[in-house]
Protein backbone atom coordinates (compact mmCIF):
# COMPACT_ATOMS: atom_id res chain seq x y z
CA UNK A 1 0.00 0.00 0.00
CA UNK A 2 1.25 3.47 -0.88
CA UNK A 3 1.98 5.81 2.02
CA UNK A 4 1.65 9.03 -0.01
CA UNK A 5 -0.24 10.57 -2.91
CA UNK A 6 0.73 13.60 -4.98
CA UNK A 7 -2.39 15.52 -5.89
CA UNK A 8 -3.94 18.98 -6.17
CA UNK A 9 -3.80 21.06 -2.99
CA UNK A 10 -4.91 24.57 -2.00
CA UNK A 11 -1.63 25.98 -3.33
CA UNK A 12 -0.84 23.77 -6.36
CA UNK A 13 0.32 20.19 -6.02
CA UNK A 14 0.89 18.67 -2.61
CA UNK A 15 1.80 15.44 -0.86
CA UNK A 16 -1.04 13.70 0.98
CA UNK A 17 -1.22 10.76 3.36
CA UNK A 18 -2.57 7.62 1.66
CA UNK A 19 -3.12 6.02 5.08
CA UNK A 20 -3.33 7.10 8.69
CA UNK A 21 0.09 8.01 10.13
CA UNK A 22 0.93 7.87 13.83
CA UNK A 23 2.66 10.68 15.73
CA UNK A 24 6.49 10.31 15.62
CA UNK A 25 6.29 7.78 12.78
CA UNK A 26 9.24 8.11 10.40
CA UNK A 27 7.83 8.80 6.95
CA UNK A 28 11.03 8.64 4.93
CA UNK A 29 14.67 9.63 4.70
CA UNK A 30 16.36 11.50 1.90
CA UNK A 31 19.97 11.51 0.77
CA UNK A 32 20.64 14.12 -1.90
CA UNK A 33 24.42 13.53 -2.03
CA UNK A 34 24.26 11.19 -5.06
CA UNK A 35 22.28 13.53 -7.29
CA UNK A 36 23.73 15.87 -9.89
CA UNK A 37 24.26 19.31 -8.33
CA UNK A 38 23.96 22.78 -9.85
CA UNK A 39 24.90 26.33 -8.93
CA UNK A 40 22.14 28.72 -7.83
CA UNK A 41 22.33 30.40 -11.25
CA UNK A 42 21.99 27.08 -13.08
CA UNK A 43 18.91 26.11 -11.08
CA UNK A 44 17.31 29.47 -11.95
CA UNK A 45 17.98 28.75 -15.63
CA UNK A 46 16.44 25.28 -15.29
CA UNK A 47 13.34 26.96 -13.80
CA UNK A 48 12.54 24.19 -11.31
CA UNK A 49 10.52 24.72 -8.15
CA UNK A 50 11.97 21.57 -6.62
CA UNK A 51 15.50 22.69 -5.74
CA UNK A 52 17.23 21.70 -2.54
CA UNK A 53 20.46 22.97 -1.06
CA UNK A 54 23.17 20.33 -0.59
CA UNK A 55 25.98 22.57 0.69
CA UNK A 56 28.92 24.54 -0.69
CA UNK A 57 26.67 26.69 -2.89
CA UNK A 58 25.25 23.68 -4.73
CA UNK A 59 21.65 22.59 -5.31
CA UNK A 60 19.90 19.50 -6.65
CA UNK A 61 16.61 19.21 -8.46
CA UNK A 62 14.55 16.60 -6.69
CA UNK A 63 11.52 14.66 -7.86
CA UNK A 64 11.22 12.63 -4.64
CA UNK A 65 7.69 12.82 -3.24
CA UNK A 66 8.94 15.01 -0.35
CA UNK A 67 9.54 17.81 -2.86
CA UNK A 68 5.74 18.18 -3.07
CA UNK A 69 5.37 18.91 0.64
CA UNK A 70 3.98 22.42 0.99
CA UNK A 71 4.62 24.96 3.74
CA UNK A 72 2.41 25.52 6.75
CA UNK A 73 2.89 27.67 9.84
CA UNK A 74 1.11 24.78 11.66
CA UNK A 75 2.98 21.86 10.09
CA UNK A 76 2.36 18.18 10.67
CA UNK A 77 5.84 17.04 9.54
CA UNK A 78 9.14 17.59 11.33
CA UNK A 79 12.39 17.49 9.36
CA UNK A 80 15.42 16.27 11.32
CA UNK A 81 18.59 17.11 9.42
CA UNK A 82 21.44 14.63 9.84
CA UNK A 83 23.56 16.73 7.44
CA UNK A 84 22.71 19.50 5.01
CA UNK A 85 21.92 16.91 2.29
CA UNK A 86 20.54 14.06 4.46
CA UNK A 87 17.28 14.38 6.38
CA UNK A 88 14.59 12.31 8.05
CA UNK A 89 10.90 13.25 8.02
CA UNK A 90 8.62 12.45 11.00
CA UNK A 91 4.97 12.99 11.85
CA UNK A 92 4.62 15.70 14.51
CA UNK A 93 1.14 14.44 15.39
CA UNK A 94 -1.30 11.83 14.17
CA UNK A 95 -2.10 12.47 10.51
CA UNK A 96 -5.33 11.26 8.96
CA UNK A 97 -5.61 9.54 5.60
CA UNK A 98 -6.10 12.14 2.82
CA UNK A 99 -4.59 14.95 4.96
CA UNK A 100 -1.99 17.13 3.26
CA UNK A 101 1.56 16.81 4.61
CA UNK A 102 3.26 20.11 5.44
CA UNK A 103 6.42 21.43 7.05
CA UNK A 104 7.77 24.86 7.96
CA UNK A 105 9.89 26.17 5.07
CA UNK A 106 11.38 28.97 7.17
CA UNK A 107 12.88 26.47 9.61
CA UNK A 108 14.40 24.35 6.84
CA UNK A 109 15.89 26.75 4.27
CA UNK A 110 19.48 25.73 5.01
CA UNK A 111 21.02 27.95 2.33
CA UNK A 112 19.43 31.07 3.83
CA UNK A 113 21.22 31.21 7.19
CA UNK A 114 22.65 34.65 7.85
CA UNK A 115 21.31 35.94 4.52
CA UNK A 116 17.92 36.00 2.99
CA UNK A 117 17.39 35.46 -0.70
CA UNK A 118 13.65 35.29 -0.28
CA UNK A 119 10.62 36.12 1.80
CA UNK A 120 7.59 34.02 0.97
CA UNK A 121 4.04 35.31 1.22
CA UNK A 122 2.35 32.56 3.20
CA UNK A 123 -0.85 31.01 1.89
CA UNK A 124 -1.31 28.31 4.53
CA UNK A 125 -4.32 29.96 6.19
CA UNK A 126 -3.64 28.22 9.51
CA UNK A 127 -4.64 29.93 12.75
CA UNK A 128 -0.89 30.40 13.44
CA UNK A 129 -0.11 31.88 10.02
CA UNK A 130 2.87 34.25 10.11
CA UNK A 131 1.83 35.82 6.75
CA UNK A 132 5.44 36.36 5.58
CA UNK A 133 8.07 33.62 5.85
CA UNK A 134 11.67 34.80 5.62
CA UNK A 135 14.14 32.23 4.34
CA UNK A 136 16.69 33.24 6.99
CA UNK A 137 16.20 31.10 10.11
CA UNK A 138 17.35 34.00 12.31
CA UNK A 139 14.52 36.21 11.00
CA UNK A 140 11.92 33.69 12.17
CA UNK A 141 10.16 34.46 15.45
CA UNK A 142 12.24 33.34 18.47
CA UNK A 143 9.54 30.79 19.35
CA UNK A 144 10.02 29.11 15.93
CA UNK A 145 13.82 29.19 16.24
CA UNK A 146 13.65 27.55 19.68
CA UNK A 147 11.28 24.88 18.39
CA UNK A 148 13.48 23.82 15.45
CA UNK A 149 17.13 24.64 16.18
CA UNK A 150 17.89 21.23 17.73
CA UNK A 151 17.00 19.56 14.40
CA UNK A 152 19.49 21.58 12.36
CA UNK A 153 22.52 19.81 10.91
CA UNK A 154 25.68 19.86 13.03
CA UNK A 155 27.56 21.93 10.43
CA UNK A 156 24.98 24.74 10.72
CA UNK A 157 25.03 24.57 14.53
CA UNK A 158 28.82 24.81 14.50
CA UNK A 159 28.95 27.68 12.00
CA UNK A 160 26.30 29.75 13.82
CA UNK A 161 27.12 28.64 17.36
CA UNK A 162 27.19 32.14 18.83
CA UNK A 163 23.81 33.08 17.33
CA UNK A 164 22.21 29.78 18.31
CA UNK A 165 23.55 29.90 21.88
CA UNK A 166 20.81 32.35 22.91
CA UNK A 167 18.17 29.75 21.99
CA UNK A 168 19.32 27.22 24.56
CA UNK A 169 19.64 29.60 27.52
Amino acid sequence: MKKFLIKKSKTGKGLFAAKNIKKEEKLFSIDLTKQKSYSRKETAELNSEHCDYVGRGRYVISFHPYSYINHSCSPNILVKHRTIAKSDFYAMRDIKKEEELTYDYGANALDQFGKSFWVMKCRCRSKNCREKIPGDFFKQPIKIQKKYFKYLPTSIKRKYKSKLKRLIQ
